[in-house]
């Protein structure tokens, strides 16, 4: 397994060139037709960043301190998440033709889904660092977790996509159980709640989520200060390693009978 995963990697090394216009190309379809463009990239979480605050802050009144960072660095972070491996479910079919025509690693196709998806979050970014200026916001002393948190959330990603690109070739329906799943996962999240209304009762499900870590992480770089940034870290890790280990698995098991079912 370990041979397959190393040569994986050499392949798609040597076609880097290829993934590198199939981001080009991904970015460049999304915002065909678009007059702003990239500019959606950072509206889109800013407008629902007004839409979520009015509802949370003022409808069911939650109290968090920097409230509008909160809600703005979770949302572009899960979106991040789940834009990359919502779209990466498509990523073999979409690209059947290709597959069937020339030999390409397959695991180009999502990691191209997720590198332009990376592009995007580093846009994101821009309206969170003009709304903690705004606002007066400092930046955490723990500054440098957010590059660390952001490779986590990167490979935890891919480890995801692997999964879902692979057996969705094969059973149709991921696609939609994920969409199910995707939302109840956003919503076990605290994307735009405090985890300390989480009832003490299902803790064991938030300690679970690895979303809820990686979520924490970021936010405790970016501008928190709380003293569990390592056991954060620890528990992201983790999961990340896992998601990859899984993906990767199922992904060297399955690769060679793709072509088959496409």
């Amino acid at each position: 397994m370990v041979r397959e995963l190393l040569k994986e990697i050499a392949e798609v090394a040597r076609y880097r060139e290829l993934l590198k216009n199939l981001v080009l190309r991904d970015l460049k379809v999304r915002y065909r037709r678009s007059v702003l463009g990239f500019v959606w990239v950072m509206l889109n979480p800013l407008l629902m960043m007004l839409v979520l605050s009015v509802i949370f802050s003022e409808i069911f009144k939650v109290s968090t301190k920097n409230y509008t960072v909160y809600l703005l660095s979770g949302i572009i972070m899960w979106n991040f998440f789940a834009q990359s491996t919502g779209i990466t479910v498509h990523a073999f079919l979409a690209n059947r033709d290709l597959i069937k025509k020339v030999y390409i690693p397959r695991s180009i196709f999502p990691l191209s889904v997720l590198l332009s998806a990376l592009v995007n979050f580093v846009f994101s970014l821009v309206p969170l660092i003009v709304i903690m200026v705004a606002t007066g916001t400092p930046v955490s002393m723990n500054f440098y977790f957010v590059p660390f948190c952001l490779a986590l959330v990167f490979v935890f990603s891919f480890g995801v996509a692997l999964v879902l690109s692979t057996l969705t070739v094969f059973f149709h329906d991921i696609v939609y159980i994920y969409d199910v799943l995707l939302l109840a996962w956003m919503y076990a999240t605290p994307v735009f709640y405090p985890a300390s209304i989480v009832p003490e009762r299902f803790r064991v499900l938030l300690d679970m989520n690895p979303m809820y870590h990686l979520l924490t992480l970021f936010r405790g770089g970016l501008y928190l200060t709380t003293p569990a940034m390592l056991v954060q870290a620890a528990y992201g890790l983790l999961f990340s390693a896992g998601s990859l280990l899984i993906g990767s698995l199922i992904y060297i098991r399955l690769k060679d009978r793709l072509v088959y079912y496409l």
